[in-house]
């Protein structure tokens, strides 16, 4: 099936509308106009929500369409059962319903549930629950997977085959498993990581002719990621070393209208931090001796051996490596593909340097996080996979390309 590059505008516009309404009404929250202008914020992005419907006449976009409307319909059949949602996203969320302001974790009562984490979800949980007029956990808990439409809707547009929209479902279903429906941003990190690298790349590509939308699709994209979840900052960074670097090395050129453009999608990121400073709110690792635990666990023997065991040697990374490896040819062709492995290896890297400084128990971090941090490794390196397979499958086939 060839590409049509207006089959997927309805997804496209109903993903910026809902990007924009989702920053607009945190930055609402965060000047202190809680209460009816926030909730009319909201409001935008449901029915922004709702203006994806049309999309699914696109058979790429279709699936994953109708994968998110099934995922918050079973987020809405029972409460979360995981430690995170409950203890972190869900526990926030319902402190700034009750209290009225985004701010209400700084006061750091109860340290263990990382005070300092972006309370962006929190507020549109907390205002889920506004609509219904009282404190219900499953309707702030079908927020996680929305969340998830309008970062798949924007990836959707780097795909020229509509079994391509498919694969990605499945692969992200896969991943994701309960996580999806439990109230985890992990998997919200991975997907906007990937949808950022898409945009990025297809901004990358088109020059004059539509660079513009997709730049704006990407600071969108990257303001949120880094707002999800302290990683998703830390990939939104890595991410746009990894798209700068990789169009200096091909194109011979620094983009520097996306490394503008990422400046002013972490200023959201950079208030919230300061607010957090201000309130004098700790980070767990940030206050530990990373760096001592770091050459502690370097300098015994077998000490990194369980991090590489249980982060890499897993058959999520190891098989799609060892399919890139094979389609190196049409990696390297695709700037997409190309970009997307360089930041699933970068990002693997960081998660290595992190557990081997960890201040907590190795296998008991190991045991509890590597299956949900992993997931923008894994679902990078399907994306490349994917848009490998379809460069030498339309290579083949004239009038495909």
């Amino acid at each position: 099936m060839s590409f049509l590059p207006t089959a997927a505008e309805p997804g496209r516009r109903a993903a910026l509308a809902m990007l924009v309404s989702i920053l607009v009404c945190y930055g609402l929250a965060a000047v202190g106009l809680a209460g009816w202008p926030v909730q009319v914020a909201f409001g935008a992005v449901v029915l922004s929500a709702l203006l994806a419907l049309p999309a699914v006449r696109d058979l790429r976009t279709a699936p994953l369409v109708l994968a998110v409307l099934v995922l918050v319909l079973i987020a809405l059949g029972s409460p979360s059962d995981g430690w995170d949602p409950r203890s972190i996203w869900l526990f926030h969320a319902k402190r700034i319903y009750l209290e009225g302001t985004l701010y209400a974790q700084l006061d750091d009562y109860a340290p263990w549930s990382h005070n300092d984490y972006p309370a962006l979800v929190p507020l549109l949980m907390a205002c889920a629950a506004a609509l219904a007029g009282h404190w219900n956990e499953l309707l702030p808990k079908a927020v996680a997977p929305l969340l998830l439409l309008p970062a798949l809707l924007l990836i959707v547009p780097s795909f020229r085959w509509r079994w391509c929209g498919v694969l990605f479902a499945v692969l992200l279903l896969r991943l994701g498993r309960d996580m999806l429906i439990n109230g985890y941003m992990d998997p919200l990190v991975a997907v906007y990581a990937v949808a950022a690298v898409a945009t990025a790349m297809r901004h990358r590509m088109s020059g004059e002719h539509g660079g513009g939308r997709e730049l704006v699709a990407f600071t969108l994209l990257v303001a949120v990621l880094s707002m999800l979840k302290n990683e998703g900052a830390v990939l939104a960074a890595l991410l746009t070393a990894v798209v700068l670097g990789e169009g200096v090395l091909r194109e011979r050129r620094l983009g520097w209208r996306i490394l503008l453009a990422a400046v002013v999608a972490l200023l959201p990121l950079l208030a919230w931090k300061l607010a957090v400073g201000q309130a004098g709110v700790a980070n767990d690792l940030a206050g530990s001796d990373m760096k001592a635990q770091l050459l502690a666990r370097l300098g015994s023997e077998g000490g990194a051996k369980p991090i590489v065991g249980r982060l890499l040697l897993d058959v999520w990374v190891l098989v799609p490596l060892l399919v890139l490896a094979v389609l190196w040819r049409p990696v390297l062709r695709v700037p997409a593909a190309s970009a997307a492995v360089l930041a699933a290896l970068a990002y693997a890297a960081v998660l290595f340097l992190v557990y081997l400084g960890t201040p907590h128990d190795l296998d008991w971090h190991l045991r509890t996080s590597v299956d949900r941090v992993r997931m923008p490794v894994t679902l990078l390196l399907g994306f490349a996979v994917l848009l490998a397979l379809e460069h030498r499958a339309t290579a083949k086939i004239p009038g495909t390309r």
